[in-house]
């Protein structure tokens, strides 16, 4: 009977080699995640495809500042198309666009692919991966936000006769406009940021955060103009009205209420009757014309909420979104 052969092995030298390098650790990673994030929210790194939303939507979002530069420049300071905060409630939903476009980007991909246990199972926390992509996105809108303002105080820099002077006058609006940027970016990346986590599948993701930003908006503005008394409550469901409801409050806290000089407290207009005289007649077209110049109030005004409410409904809406992250995260095992 034969004995059989012992078994035998080799061992190759396939080039493998320790890593001598510096490690940086639990901070290296959460910067690491960061910059990542930064450069999906503009399509840096990827395909062709996935550069047009952002640039298109950066684009909107400066061509009216950039237009407004030209008509201050033509006027020589005279005349202006928007205010800081009118430009915040005219292209904010321009931020849920965005961030229905983008947001999706960054949270999905990772759950589709199953590479979140790989990234905790090193020094990365879980705390740690929601910081850097809620950190990501609300850098990426303050950017975005930031950058027509800018152009305007560029414009209005030029179109003055004593530039410092200018820069001295425009200190307070830069104040607010740097703080509403800040409130609105936070605001929307954390609910933004949330929604995706929630729902995995890009599109759906899409879609969710399409809705709740915009579509919402749309529902609840007629029925807060039919009953501002029964129904200024929905307004608070809204992330987009408690965003225009802050940046107003920032500039000037008297904005979330109708001015003295409002269609909202101005009795209806009635037509002169058919026997009336002249003088009766002039006087109600010339009250007409002075109506149609004056600026309708929105869902904002006709609310009359003070600021401290939008305020506190960011918040809350903060404190809800950090919840619901907080137990997503938690479910995924290292």
């Amino acid at each position: 009977m034969t004995q059989p052969e012992p078994a035998t092995g080799a061992i190759y030298d396939i080039g493998y080699q320790h890593y001598t390098g510096r490690r940086l650790g639990r901070a290296g990673a959460v910067r690491a995640l960061y910059v990542q994030g930064l450069k999906s929210a503009f399509g840096i790194g990827r395909g062709g495809r996935a550069k047009i939303p952002p640039i298109a939507l950066l684009v909107m979002m400066v061509i009216p500042a950039v237009g407004q530069v030209l008509v201050t420049g033509i006027a020589q300071g005279n005349f202006t198309l928007f205010s800081h905060e009118g430009y915040f409630g005219t292209t904010l939903w321009l931020f849920g666009l965005f961030c229905a476009f983008q947001t999706p980007e960054l949270v999905t991909g990772d759950q589709q692919h199953r590479v979140l246990a790989l990234y905790f199972s090193r020094a990365l926390h879980k705390s740690d991966y929601v910081l850097a992509r809620v950190g990501a996105l609300a850098t990426t809108l303050f950017a975005v936000g930031m950058l027509p303002h800018l152009i305007l105080f560029a414009g209005e820099y030029f179109a003055a006769p004593h530039v410092l002077d200018a820069i001295q006058k425009s200190l307070p609006i830069f104040g607010r406009t740097v703080g509403s940027a800040v409130a609105v970016a936070l605001l929307l990346s954390m609910v933004s940021i949330t929604i995706a986590a929630v729902i995995r599948r890009r599109p759906f993701a899409t879609a969710a955060i399409l809705a709740f930003l915009l579509i919402a908006s749309a529902f609840v503005a007629p029925l807060v103009m039919s009953r501002p008394d029964k129904m200024r409550g929905l307004l608070l469901l809204s992330p987009t009205f408690v965003g225009r409801g802050v940046t107003a409050w920032a500039f000037d806290t008297t904005k979330v209420r109708p001015p003295v000089d409002s269609f909202y407290l101005l009795p209806p207009l009635q037509p002169p009757a058919a026997n009336a005289d002249s003088a009766t007649i002039a006087a109600y077209r010339a009250e007409r014309r002075r109506r149609f110049r004056i600026r309708p109030p929105g869902p904002i005004e006709a609310a009359r909420f003070p600021g401290i409410v939008y305020l506190g409904a960011l918040a809350g809406y903060i404190v809800i979104a950090a919840g619901v992250l907080t137990l997503r995260y938690r479910r995924i095992e290292t």
